[in-house]
């Protein structure tokens, strides 16, 4: 007697059922389906804190609105003045490969703020000699003068970076560019000092230090600062 043919496939190993990718790809749908939106919040250079809100109307285009700012700090590359920072820009996301990889760009205004406070103690001889071009004005023995000043500035910010959307809507990217300004507005000054100092004294006690702050303010804004960002958050 002849042994029975084997069943076909048998001795085979069956192939293992297809794990469906979409709950962890960028182009899962979310409550919305295809359009999903929500908020990041992130840290970085130039921006130590931003936070803003995001759309990706498909997995190949996103946009969103970004606020970031820079508490008073002092950066001796951009002279004495403390600096702060706060910045509003919109920006497009394009996805070539709909994956997590972007080419973007965003456009906004950064305003930028100076202060720097020095205390002048002028010497008899200084005192003498002022007295001498200025009779008849009080010259103090010392001053306290404040500087603050501002301007506005229209900015570039091209990036490259990752963006992904895990399948529960848990978003983690990060991203790197420049900033690139366009059109600085005028510099608006504020001066306070203590005493009140006389106008023909202010060349001596004033002008110094509104120059140091405006030198600061007029690097940054024609300078070219590299960017880097983090940034978590949800989309729906």
């Amino acid at each position: 007697m002849e042994p029975s043919a084997p069943n076909a496939g048998a001795g085979e190993p069956s192939s293992p059922p297809r794990a469906d990718d979409s709950s962890s790809s960028d182009d899962a749908n979310g409550l919305f389906g295809p359009f999903r939106i929500g908020v990041l919040v992130g840290g970085g250079l130039p921006d130590l804190v931003s936070l803003g809100g995001v759309i990706k109307v498909t997995r190949y285009f996103g946009a969103g609105i970004n606020v970031g700012v820079i508490p008073t700090v002092h950066i001796s590359f951009y002279g004495d003045a403390k600096l702060s920072f706060q910045e509003y820009d919109a920006y497009g996301h394009i996805f070539p490969f709909g994956g997590a990889f972007f080419l973007g760009a965003g456009v906004g205004y950064a305003t930028l703020r100076g202060t720097l406070a020095n205390h002048f103690v002028p010497s008899a001889a200084e005192r003498q000699k002022l007295q001498q071009m200025y009779p008849g004005v009080s010259v103090p023995a010392s001053a306290d003068v404040n500087s603050q000043a501002s301007v506005r500035t229209l900015v570039l910010t091209p990036q490259i970076g990752l963006l992904h959307t895990f399948g529960s809507g848990f978003t983690l990217g990060a991203d790197v560019g420049a900033q690139v300004p366009i059109a600085p507005s005028q510099v608006d000054f504020t001066t306070v000092t203590t005493p009140t100092i006389p106008a023909q004294l202010k060349a001596t006690f004033i002008d110094p230090n509104d120059a140091k702050v405006r030198s600061s303010l007029d690097k940054v804004g024609r300078t070219i600062i590299p960017t880097f960002g983090i940034k978590i958050g949800w989309l729906l």
